[in-house]
């Protein structure tokens, strides 16, 4: 189990290292967070939330979170919203419109109730959702999850078998862990819709029932403003990965009108991963290329007393790499803004990156003289002990 991290500042959280964690260094990075305070529509520096999900832990868990802010080369800026849906009056209602603006692209997404499916007469229907406070605005509540009817083929190998610990053709690639996702055309007791939707695309009595576990990539695209995480289907992909029912070539998908993946997206199957499209891990249109100071956000129907939120990023703090005496000033990339209206406050994690002219080899050498400067405050690196030091502590 891992250790839960504490900032370096009050206000600032940051690390510097190099990449990749193991092998032969190819870079020099740094990692810088900060969080603000959203008052008036403007940012004033607040109390750090801590960098989040260490993947250079072993003992981290799961080891691939989402919203890791330790990818050093993810080349793109992810855009999350964390909280509850709720009015700002604090009413209890039956739906509601939750809506993210980046910039000149907005999400919306319609909140409902509890809502169950009931069968008459051999007829589906929609139940009336029931009323709600406040909604989590998590992958648990989207369309999505599994329908354990589907019928499982038996394992003839060894892969086969492992592959059962953790997949079932019932599964909806797109998100494990929701809810609504219905294979089988019979009556079932206890099923739930989601209780998020997107508005341009909500479920129906219609075409609740996917029928054949192959067609589920003409299902709806779930809806959530949730970092995604690295089983997703688009994730996945990058990984060199295949869902159970992998969709043929030339398959219409979203995901590729998204930019998520390439149209020759099953060429990507059993590749190794090295491409940094798999660290991206916004929700589905909330992967911008690198957002700059001065972009406008806002979020609707989040927060509690108002109806709107709204600010713009602030100027992104100086980064310096201090290497063997040489200090390089290197322009910080802005990888994850996670939102959280609920305490009108957002946290910003830049990277700054160089590569490794040097061979400092962790573990080989002593004493590496490598330190990150961030708005002036230094911060050093931590050298990990030789493995003549580690040898002479084992005996």
């Amino acid at each position: 189990m891992s250790i839960k991290r504490s900032p370096v500042r009050d206000d600032l959280d940051a690390v510097v290292d190099f990449f990749p964690p193991e092998g032969m260094p190819e870079i020099i990075y740094g990692i810088a967070k900060r969080t603000y305070a959203i008052v008036g529509g403007r940012c004033e520096r607040a109390p750090v939330q801590a960098l989040a999900h260490d993947i250079r832990d072993p003992a981290s868990g799961p080891r691939w979170a989402p919203g890791s802010d330790f990818w050093p080369t993810k080349f793109r800026t992810d855009v999350a919203v964390r909280g509850a849906a709720q009015r700002a009056d604090g009413r209890p209602t039956r739906s509601l419109l939750v809506r993210a603006v980046v910039g000149d692209r907005a999400r919306s997404i319609r909140v409902f109730g509890d809502r169950r499916v009931e069968w008459l007469a051999g007829e589906l229907r929609f139940a009336d959702p029931e009323p709600f406070t406040a909604m989590p605005m998590t992958w648990d509540q989207a369309y999505g999850g599994w329908d354990p009817r589907v019928p499982v083929p038996p394992a003839t190998t060894i892969g086969e078998l492992a592959r059962l610990e953790g997949d079932h053709p019932g599964v909806y690639p797109r998100n494990p862990y929701g809810r609504g996702y219905v294979v089988v055309d019979e009556p079932c007791e206890g099923i739930v819709l989601p209780n998020l939707e997107d508005p341009l695309r909500p479920l129906t009595p219609e075409t609740l029932v996917v029928g054949d576990p192959r067609a589920w990539h003409r299902q709806p695209l779930p809806a959530c403003l949730e970092f995604t995480a690295a089983n997703f289907f688009h994730r996945l992909c990058w990984l060199g990965a295949e869902a159970w029912h992998h969709p043929p070539a030339g398959t219409r998908l979203e995901e590729v009108a998204l930019g998520l993946l390439p149209p020759d997206f099953e060429a990507l199957a059993g590749r190794v991963w090295d491409d940094p499209e798999v660290m991206q891990e916004g929700a589905y249109g909330m992967t911008f290329d690198p957002l700059g100071a001065g972009t406008p956000i806002a979020v609707e129907g989040m927060s509690p007393g108002i109806d709107r939120l709204e600010f713009a990023l602030p100027e992104p703090p100086r980064i310096e790499l201090l290497l063997d005496g040489a200090v390089h000033s290197v322009r910080p990339q802005l990888t994850n803004v996670l939102v959280e209206p609920g305490e009108r406050r957002v946290s910003l994690t830049h990277v700054v990156r160089m590569a490794c002219g040097r061979r400092f080899v962790p573990g080989i050498h002593a004493g590496i003289p490598l330190a990150l400067r961030v708005d002036g405050a230094r911060i050093d690196y931590l050298c990990p002990p030789t493995l003549r030091e580690r040898r002479l502590a084992g005996g």
